[in-house]
């Protein structure tokens, strides 16, 4: 019970927070355009890792189950 009226203390703060924020007028040089893009593509081409690497066990999986049943 305690978490739980943290959790809705906290969120009440920080959206409070975020209603009265006077605007910034900050500036972003050109570098951080490219470490934007550099992160989104970093972020795509994990992914595609991760599916490459998922499908090829999964791909053993059914091959394996395959044989099985063949050599039955």
């Amino acid at each position: 019970m305690k978490k739980y009226s943290l959790l809705v203390l906290f969120l009440s703060l920080s959206l409070t927070c975020e209603l009265f924020v006077s605007n910034a007028y900050a500036y972003l040089d050109p570098g951080t355009g490219t470490m934007i893009v550099q992160a989104i593509i970093a972020a795509l081409v994990g992914a595609g890792i991760t599916i490459k690497v998922y499908w090829a066990k999964i791909r053993y999986k059914i091959s394996e189950r395959t044989s099985k049943s063949d050599e039955e």
